[in-house]
């Protein structure tokens, strides 16, 4: 396989690779049950656009602080409008995002970087544990990635070859990234072009961008959504409310308690590349290292592109993982570079490797029994945790073996295989809760059928949106006095939190419930729901 593989061009590599990385990313799409925040929030936005025409401001039950610019929402409801609304097509637009973004890696970073350097690159970030989530969880984050490296690899372009068709591609990834959301964009290419600016001997070649006079055009698609908004009813407040949210809070605080010191968001994208380690710490130093180098080459312009997608925010309060997404394209394509030129990294940092990897490994058999899963869940996990165990000292352990780098990366690759088509869906019973809750009333009702939401604990979207998908007639109350009333009306069921549960024994003794235990992805604390059906 690894002559065959030899024989071939980067360019046929890499057509080869992006079709297994399409498979891996659409496979069980349709089977893995939607997050219960987020992404959820995202498909109910989706699919209230579709069943309502208002294509405008994302509304849906329990999603308020999920509102964000409309674009991922839009493409979320032309998916449904091909798919049907379901799981794979809330997925699908992240997932041609995100193969979007490892097609640019290689063909748009090649005549930069190098072929072989791009393709390894390319490799290197489709085993980042958070870009290939973001294919197979659908938020915004794909979509944006996408843009922000076609604005960076158009600015190289534009600052290296002088082209005229970069401008114009810059200007409107740079217009769709804002429309996907808002300011991120703009502060990663203000400080991308302004270490260019400063360092680069073509600085000048930037001044074709002509700011002065694209820039208020590619504000147009944002501010026209916005005004649109603004006309609405209740419009004027959300577009305030977006403002607060998403700039001045995130600018004087930190969101959601999700903060931490400098060096928060370099730890992270230490785990993220947790599979490369041993080349982590070289490519951080060579990463800031070369932005003052005398030489400005392509081992520069990778420094410049990852200090300014990562540097900054290490410094604002908010920390979430997603704020430096702009730093995993140069960040891998610097790794790649270390890979390509196939040179061992020191026998500390190896057995460092070895250690970090192999606690990944062992945390995959031992989680499901910690975790009290069902003995086939633990099978199936046993087994890959020490397959890939045993395949990691291998490689580990024989690295003077002169194709060391291939195999290390053939293990990236697979690892990522085995856990989004393998593990995550044989696992969904850890986060299917409100797909469970959905799936036992349906058993007890009909379709026709009142279905009352009386548990608020955690606020998971994904309780509303798959009721709304198989029940007409869905809606939320939490006073006792009307709850009773309901239980006491035909063709009714009850969705009810543990307080409200006790207050209905408490006048019920005999009532009849049904518990159904959710694991909340976003809280600590979780408690059950309590499904009853009326009696008449």
């Amino acid at each position: 396989m690894l002559s065959f593989l030899n024989n071939l061009t980067h360019t046929q590599k890499a057509l080869i690779y992006l079709g297994l990385v399409a498979v891996v990313l659409l496979f069980g799409n349709n089977w893995v049950s939607l997050w219960d925040q987020d992404e959820a929030a995202y498909a109910g936005f989706a699919k209230n656009m579709v069943e309502s025409g208002n294509w405008l401001m994302p509304e849906f039950m329990w999603s308020e602080v999920h509102r964000k610019p409309p674009l991922h929402f839009w493409n979320i409801a032309i998916s449904y409008k091909i798919f049907g609304i379901n799981e794979f097509a809330v997925r699908f637009p992240s997932v041609v995002f995100v193969l979007l973004t490892l097609a640019l890696t290689y063909f748009g970073g090649k005549k930069i970087f190098g072929e072989k350097e791009s393709f390894i690159g390319m490799v290197v970030l489709s085993t980042s544990f958070l870009v290939m989530s973001l294919a197979k969880v659908s938020v915004t984050d794909a979509t944006l990635l996408f843009f922000i490296t076609l604005c960076a690899i158009a600015m190289l372009h534009v600052l290296l070859f002088r082209s005229r068709m970069w401008i114009i591609i810059f200007w409107c990834s740079f217009a769709l990234a804002l429309l996907t959301k808002g300011p991120p964009i703009i502060l990663f290419t203000c400080v991308f072009a302004l270490i260019l600016f400063v360092f680069h001997p073509n600085r000048k070649n930037l001044l074709q961008l002509h700011p002065w006079f694209f820039l208020p055009l590619a504000l147009v698609p944002l501010w026209y959504w916005g005004y649109l908004c603004t006309q609405a009813e209740g419009g004027k407040e959300f577009i305030e409310w977006m403002i607060d949210w998403y700039i001045l809070k995130r600018v004087g605080g930190s969101v959601f308690g999700q903060t931490g010191p400098p060096g928060t968001h370099l730890f992270g994208l230490m785990v993220f590349f947790l599979g490369y380690f041993m080349f982590f710490p070289k490519a951080i130093f060579n990463g800031i290292k070369y932005l003052f180098s005398k030489e400005k080459n392509s081992n520069f312009l990778l420094a410049a592109w990852f200090v300014a997608g990562w540097f900054i925010f290490e410094f604002t309060p908010s920390k979430l993982p997603a704020y430096v997404i702009a730093a995993h394209v140069p960040l891998a394509l610097i790794i790649g570079k270390h890979i390509s030129l196939n040179q061992l990294p020191a026998k500390g940092l190896r057995i460092a490797h070895l250690i970090l990897n192999a606690l990944i490994f062992t945390a995959l058999i031992v989680a499901p029994l910690v975790l009290g899963l069902s003995v086939s869940i633990q099978w199936v996990f046993a087994i890959t945790g020490s397959a890939f165990l045993l395949a990691l000292m291998v490689i580990v352990l024989k690295a003077q073996h002169p194709e060391f780098m291939t195999r290390l990366l053939f293990l990236n690759v697979f690892f990522q295989l085995a856990l989004w088509c393998l593990l995550l869906p044989v696992a969904d019973e850890l986060k299917n809760g409100s797909l469970r809750v959905v799936q036992h009333v349906e058993h007890v009702a009909d379709k026709d059928a009142h279905i009352v939401i009386a548990n608020n604990f955690s606020h998971p979207p994904s309780l509303p949106f798959y009721l709304m998908q198989r029940f007409e007639n869905v809606s939320e109350e939490y006073n006792a006095e009307v709850l009773f009333q309901l239980y006491n009306t035909e063709n009714t069921v009850l969705i009810l939190n543990r307080e409200l549960k006790d207050i209905f024994l408490q006048h019920h003794p005999e009532l009849t419930y049904t518990e159904i235990k959710p694991i909340f992805t976003d809280r600590i604390q979780q408690d059950g729901y309590f499904v009853v059906k009326s009696d008449l």
